[in-house]
């Protein structure tokens, strides 16, 4: 009922999303378009897909152990009847050439089958339950996945913003300060040099400003891809990024992998090889079954009576099967499910060992970027005040070109490494929550 709930609710968004992107552009935030990805995004429906085949395939298994019930009919032109031959001194001093029956003989049969005990079949129809679970985790690994990807394109999509409101800062000072300039070096107060290198500057920025333009529309066109967007639609991301709310202190909990869909993948795979191997084992044992029929026989010479009197029969019984050999291939097939049963173990240790190493790296990765942000926000800053502080000197003539174009570079150096950190800081608060397995709530709390 929740994941019901929850898939009502996300396709009335999804219902709603595609008319703003058709009526002059959507604009969405990260969780929107992550609920939007959900519903739209092409492998979704595949896994949901597959997951209804699952449980197609376990009624299909549980029907095997329903009663079974068929009907046959037939009808038979005995157009040359088997001669029997009958010995000498029963009826006749010599043998006796006869032909039993008549032309024309008709059937009709209903019988009904139950099987009383199978173990073969009782531990099909548990391995198709389990498969039934196996695919629900893995739609939900590939939920997972969405959100994961949604999240990265769009924190690309906001840091690009973000980067290209610093730079468009950097290109309005530099056009003010341009715009002095020119007037100086009309007049002849200002080296003909020192302006071209003032120009020189100004159009750098320009161009970066272009470049991150067009790496913004390209960012954008990934997150429609994402998400299950048409090209054609137009979207913007509507969250405004801000640094205290956005960028909270990371906290180191334990090393915990089991809610990871990866590993509970792992754990249901182990589980039916155990069903597998059972159901192989199971070959062995006898196997019960009851049945009863009914059924009807005509019998005529002449096709036009064939069907006028009919001999009615009926019977119940219990029938029971015992494998005894089979040249060694059951022996076989369970060495088989033993050796696949040990190395599934093996394998969850495999990948239960890496999957922790990947979480320990993922919280020292977060609170190592977060304290690299830290520090390059606050470079940025202070290179800020220095640039203000330069130009001022500058303006006043206390200090030279040179000067002023180096607190520029440096100005433009710390603000990249700063867009360099908070990226970095993005992937790894989403890296995160993809070890420990908590995208969902991830979501839940933007």
């Amino acid at each position: 009922m929740k994941r019901t709930a929850q898939v009502i609710g996300i396709s009335i968004l999804a219902l709603v999303q595609p008319a703003l992107a058709q009526d002059g552009g959507a604009s969405m935030s990260l969780k929107q378009c992550i609920e939007y990805a959900l519903v739209n995004h092409t492998s979704t429906q595949i896994y949901q897909n597959n997951l209804d085949i699952a449980k197609r395939q376990n009624t299909e298994g549980m029907s095997y152990y329903l009663p079974q019930v068929n009907l046959s009919a037939s009808l038979d032109d005995n157009i040359k009847r088997q001669t029997t031959i009958i010995p000498a001194g029963a009826f006749s001093p010599v043998p006796l050439e006869v032909q039993f029956g008549n032309q024309y003989a008709s059937t009709l049969i209903g019988q009904v089958d139950q099987v009383i005990y199978d173990q073969t079949l009782i531990n099909s129809i548990r391995a198709s339950r389990m498969n039934v679970e196996l695919s629900d985790l893995k739609l939900e690994k590939n939920e997972d996945d969405i959100i994961y990807n949604t999240s990265l394109a769009y924190y690309n999509v906001l840091i690009l913003q973000e980067q290209l409101k610093l730079t468009k800062e950097n290109e309005a000072r530099i056009a003010q300060l341009m715009d002095v300039q020119k007037v100086q070096y009309e007049n002849g107060l200002m080296r003909e040099t020192d302006y071209k290198r003032v120009v020189v500057n100004y159009n750098n920025i320009t161009s970066q400003v272009e470049l991150l333009e067009m790496n913004l529309k390209m960012a954008l066109s990934n997150l429609k891809n994402m998400i299950g967007m048409e090209s054609g639609a137009q979207l913007t991301i509507s969250d405004d990024f801000n640094f205290e709310t956005d960028v909270p202190k990371p906290s180191i909990g334990n090393i915990d992998v089991s809610q990871k869909a990866d590993y509970r993948i792992l754990e249901k795979s182990i589980e039916l090889q155990q069903i597998d191997l059972s159901r192989k084992r199971a070959q062995t044992l006898p196997n019960i079954t009851a049945y009863a029929r009914y059924g009807a026989n005509a019998y005529s010479n002449d096709f036009n009576t064939a069907f006028d009197t009919w001999f009615d029969f009926s019977a119940v019984g219990l029938k029971l099967s015992v494998p005894v050999f089979s040249g060694m291939r059951r022996y076989s097939q369970i060495k088989q499910g033993e050796l696949n049963l040990e190395n599934a173990k093996e394998n969850l240790i495999l990948n239960e060992r890496a999957l922790s190493l990947q979480l320990e790296n993922s919280q020292t990765k977060l609170s190592s970027s977060y304290v690299n942000l830290k520090i390059t926000k606050e470079n940025m800053e202070l290179a800020t005040e220095v640039y203000d502080m330069t130009k001022q000197q500058y303006q006043q003539g206390a200090v030279g070109l040179s000067d002023f174009l180096n607190a520029d570079y440096a100005t433009k150096e710390a603000q990249a490494n700063y867009i360099n950190s908070l990226l970095n800081y993005f992937i790894a608060r989403v890296e995160i929550e993809q070890s420990k397995g908590t995208l969902k709530e991830f979501v839940n709390n933007l």
